[in-house]
């Protein structure tokens, strides 16, 4: 009996690892070269991304608001050193066992330093079950832009899947704790798509941001981020 609880432990645990579609992380497949996606992160380095400290407001305009009970999570020990390149008030992210993840205090973002208007964006993530993070698109100069949510309990009801200040789903949708979980974020002109494993949670239109930079959410709950990719749209 204890042998097969053993070989049950190690299947999750492979299962939880492994790449969602069985294709290495972090790499294209010649299909997706073809059809026009593009990597951004290579698995390996923080390449095309920077560090940026929370904005005012926690992300949207307004004046500074001390974090809610639940906001804040307590932030795993950091693997490698600081790098002195982190701004002021800036978060740690680090590259570890080819996933992006954040680690110690304070909250912060990841933010690419290309900006996007039209695109499918696919990226992977992974998280305990009450984490409060999310993954912002279209985020002008590096502030607002929407933020698809990862928080399955967001005060305000934009929970897993929605659009924060934009739009809420229409049912409760849940992610796969401690596992490999996949967005899929559609932004075509007005039209917003939000897929999550495959399911659509969001189909909308909304006009307020046309452009920006794409954001990882940080808010000192351990979380990882890999296979990163966009196919920009015409």
């Amino acid at each position: 009996m204890t042998s097969i609880r053993a070989a049950l432990a190690i299947a999750v645990l492979l299962w939880s690892s492994a790449p969602l579609f069985g294709q290495a992380i972090n790499t294209l497949t010649a299909q997706e070269r073809a059809q026009g996606w593009q990597l951004l992160f290579d698995g390996r380095t923080l390449a095309g991304w920077h560090v940026s400290a929370p904005p005012r407001g926690g992300g949207r305009t307004g004046p500074p608001q001390a974090p809610q009970p639940g906001q804040v999570g307590t932030p795993k020990p950091c693997v490698s050193a600081r790098a002195e390149t982190t701004p002021a008030g800036g978060s740690h992210w680090e590259v570890v066992d080819g996933s992006l993840t954040a680690c110690g205090e304070p909250t912060g973002y990841l933010t690419s330093d290309r900006s996007y208007r039209n695109f499918v964006l696919s990226a992977e993530f992974r998280c305990g079950a009450d984490t409060n993070s999310g993954v912002f698109v279209r985020s002008p100069q590096e502030n607002g832009g929407y933020e698809v949510q990862i928080w399955r309990q967001q005060p305000a009801g934009y929970n897993t899947g929605a659009i924060v200040g934009t739009a809420k789903t229409a049912r409760e949708y849940g992610f796969k704790p401690d596992a490999w979980n996949l967005y899929r974020i559609t932004a075509d002109g007005d039209h917003l798509v939000v897929e999550l494993n495959g399911e659509t949670t969001l189909d909308i239109h909304d006009a307020k941001f046309a452009e920006g930079n794409l954001r990882l959410q940080y808010q000192q709950f351990p979380i990882a981020f890999r296979n990163i990719k966009i196919r920009p749209l015409p």
